[in-house]
């Protein structure tokens, strides 16, 4: 079975969790799951510290999906969501995404990374952040629901 995806980039806080906890926003563990189970690439690019990322994926039983997790250094910088996206990528095995990738996230600066690393940005519903300014930040969809993203791949 051909996965639907060459990979998926996911956000953390408000596209993984709950904006502002760490418990998964409903539906995104079975997505995530699923994805995993058909052998699509996953990552995450946070803009939280790279641990802190770790140790959430690891609460929400989720960690062993995710071949690549990139955020913050241990020193705390942040050079912006698009190198952490780089990053995330890289832990993939790729320098740059294959057609049809998707990012999901919960804000105009992750649909922004996004775009910047080729990858298709879509936009999540459930993050807090307003539909109409997902669409404006170049949203290529918005989900209302994590299991929307299905009808956004090949197969």
């Amino acid at each position: 079975m051909t996965p639907p995806f060459p990979a998926v980039v996911f956000d953390l806080d408000g596209t993984l969790t709950v904006p502002g906890a760490t418990r998964p926003a409903p539906g995104v563990a079975a997505l995530v799951e699923a994805l995993h189970a058909r052998g699509v690439d996953l990552a995450v690019a946070t803009s939280a510290g790279t641990a802190t990322a770790r140790r959430v994926l690891d609460d929400l039983g989720l960690r062993g999906c995710f071949a690549s997790v990139a955020g913050r250094g241990v020193d705390g910088r942040y050079a912006g969501k698009a190198a952490v996206v780089g990053e995330a990528l890289l832990g993939l095995g790729v320098t740059a995404a294959a057609p049809g990738t998707p990012m999901l996230g919960d804000s105009p600066a992750d649909l922004e990374a996004a775009r910047a690393h080729g990858l298709v940005p879509v936009g999540v519903g459930w993050g807090g952040t307003r539909e109409g300014a997902l669409w404006a930040a170049g949203a290529t969809a918005v989900l209302r629901r994590p299991d929307e993203l299905w009808s956004l791949g090949a197969s």
